[in-house]
């Protein structure tokens, strides 16, 4: 345990030199030299198909915000909602111009969810071309610290739901990563548990702080005042490795053994296929020399969302595009959801 705090500490570490070292460089004078000679002579558009308010929209300002500091041009939001967006998705994917003036924020399961399940063949994932990465927030269980599973671990709630099937009660958004989280570890660990369908993330914290579920499976900043009021405590979390924010917690992979339980808001801009190369690198490199600044690293934090210490490029993006959709395509071919 020490061990896996001690690298998350290094890691952090590491991160605060290079973050300072990027901003040394200078990043306005590359980004001048790297600048297309007809663009941008218009406002950027970063386009979220959630409502205002939203986590996805409050990123996008807030990188907008930080864009717009590098470069010589006004960067604006605009929420195209509908469909639990779905409709904002077939904009970017069919209707936007590729002219590298509207760039998408995505995020990432939720579009990809939405091309193997609701799209109907007439668009995909690939309609879409990464331009960096941004953050993530992974999919948490929470408990109440004063309910029935107060002290028990991620394993041992797994194995009382194999015990005694269907009597661990679980909030779940219907058809969202929440629901499928659950779904993978029945699928995973052969147990059963029942699920509870709640509008939004608020609601099911405040139903399972007065215990009338045991679980509920949202996002740190949903929930981040009662965990520091000592309310609430994050049993474990879908991402990829433990979480800066709670680095005692396991993750869902650490508690059975497996690689493959991934859910999580993975944020990442995107352009319409087909923009010209150069102006692509050249919102790539905007967008990370906002996320390397140290007042961006600051704001995002105080959201309770990281930034870093990963960054990836345009390159880099699309591959973990690839990595996580086919992991996505992989369990709903299980599920029996879509065919192979």
């Amino acid at each position: 345990m020490k061990k896996v705090v001690t690298v998350l500490c290094v890691g952090l570490i590491v991160f605060s030199f290079l973050t300072l070292a990027y901003a040394q460089t200078d990043p306005k004078a590359k980004l001048r030299a790297i600048k297309p000679k007809d663009f941008p002579t218009e406002p950027i558009t970063f386009v979220v198909v959630y409502p205002a308010g939203g986590g996805m929209d409050v990123t996008a300002r807030l990188l907008a915000k930080f864009v717009e500091k590098y470069i010589d041009a006004r960067v604006v939001v605009e929420n195209r909602t509908g469909g639990t967006g779905l409709v904002g998705h077939n904009y970017l994917a069919t209707q936007a111009k590729n002219d590298g003036y509207t760039v998408g924020i995505l995020a990432g399961s939720y579009f990809w969810l939405d091309d193997l399940l609701r799209a109907q063949g007439k668009w995909s994932y690939k309609n879409m071309e990464a331009v960096a990465y941004i953050n993530e927030d992974p999919n948490t269980w929470v408990i109440s610290t004063e309910g029935a599973l107060k002290d028990k671990s991620l394993k041992e709630v797994i194995d009382l739901a194999k015990q005694k099937p269907d009597t661990i009660k679980v909030a779940i958004g219907v058809e969202t990563s929440s629901q499928f989280l659950v779904e993978d570890v029945e699928m995973v660990a052969g147990t059963k548990f029942t699920q509870v369908p709640f509008q939004g993330g608020a609601p099911a914290i405040v139903a399972m702080l007065g215990n009338h579920i045991d679980i509920a499976g949202y996002y740190y900043s949903e929930y981040k005042g009662h965990l520091d009021a000592g309310k609430a405590r994050v049993l474990g979390q879908a991402g990829a490795e433990r979480s800066a924010y709670f680095p005692n917690t396991p993750t869902f992979n650490e508690a059975l053994g497996v690689n493959n339980i991934l859910w999580s808001v993975w944020r990442y801009a995107a352009v319409p296929k087909g923009v010209p190369p150069e102006r692509i690198k050249y919102l790539e490199q905007a967008i990370l020399a906002a996320l390397h600044d140290p007042e961006c690293v600051k704001e995002f934090d105080k959201l309770g969302s990281k930034i870093g210490p990963k960054f990836l490029d345009a390159k880099q993006t699309d591959q973990e595009v690839e990595k996580q959709y086919k992991a996505s395509r992989d369990f709903f071919v299980k599920k029996g959801r879509i065919s192979k």
